[in-house]
């Protein structure tokens, strides 16, 4: 009996604060999952929207506009620029990357890889080869090296001013390409499509969530180019040799150059 009046007094108040009550029961369930999911977000380290709760807000706003990432249909589209020219890579590169694709989080902004991620020692290797190439590229007019427009917290390659930009660096406003220097070692490059469509098979990378989305530039103010990849962070030798390889493409695509950039 006891049981029973407890339960209708509950329904009771239930009816009587009924608003209150989901409200609480709301709170109950969502809380966890959103400070799990924020936790997810700081685990990325600094990107391109604040490294606060309010980048976090923006970038699970963000997300909502983005795309899949590991179709190669759109660089079959012969209205592409340079669609109809060879690309950078020589034609037996990349190799099959060895290892299945690392998982990434879940938000479009900062994009990350969360597995397979290289030493410090690595990281720090990769990041001196770019320095260096970037260093060699610039000494030679073909690109500029300051603070990546996208990341904002690390250095990356432009197209040198002294260059003629063609239509793919305009959109880009002249990146290049930049490294996730601080956790994961992954970075950016913008390549032709027809190398954007090898990184993907060979399981070396993947497209960025807004690439080519044109509905950015009416909400961010910009847009990327659908050859804008994710390169999956090198955790050997043999993968530096491949990123190296990968940045030295893009540049040369990006500059529009075939010349050696060493």
């Amino acid at each position: 009996m006891a049981s029973s009046l407890n339960l209708e007094h509950v329904s009771r108040l239930f009816q009587t604060h009924r608003a209150a009550a989901l409200t609480a029961l709301g709170v109950a369930i969502v809380l966890p999952i959103a400070v799990n999911d924020y936790q997810t977000y700081l685990s990325y380290g600094p990107g391109g929207v604040p490294y606060n709760v309010a980048g976090w807000l923006v970038s699970n706003l963000l997300t909502l506009a983005s795309r899949e990432q590991l179709s190669t249909g759109p660089y079959h589209d012969k209205e592409l620029a340079f669609a109809n020219e060879p690309g950078f890579f020589p034609a037996d590169f990349p190799p099959q990357r060895a290892s299945p694709r690392p998982p990434l989080g879940r938000h479009a902004v900062p994009q990350r890889q969360l597995e397979q991620l290289p030493s410090e020692a690595i990281r720090q290797q990769f990041v001196d080869k770019f320095e260096a190439l970037g260093e060699a590229a610039q000494q030679r007019g073909f690109v500029e090296i300051k603070q990546s427009l996208y990341e904002r917290q690390h250095s990356a390659l432009f197209v040198s001013t002294n260059q003629k930009w063609h239509s793919v660096a305009q959109q880009t406003r002249g990146e290049i390409a930049h490294i996730h220097a601080g956790l994961d070692g992954s970075f950016h490059v913008v390549l032709h499509p027809a190398d954007s469509k090898k990184l993907i098979e060979t399981g070396w990378g993947q497209r960025h969530g807004f690439s080519g989305v044109t509905v950015m530039k009416r909400v961010a103010g910009f847009s990327l180019p659908v050859t804008y990849m994710l390169v999956y962070a090198p955790r050997d030798e043999a993968e530096l040799d491949v990123a190296q390889a990968i940045v030295k493409a893009s540049i040369g695509f990006m500059a529009g150059s075939r010349a050696d950039l060493e």
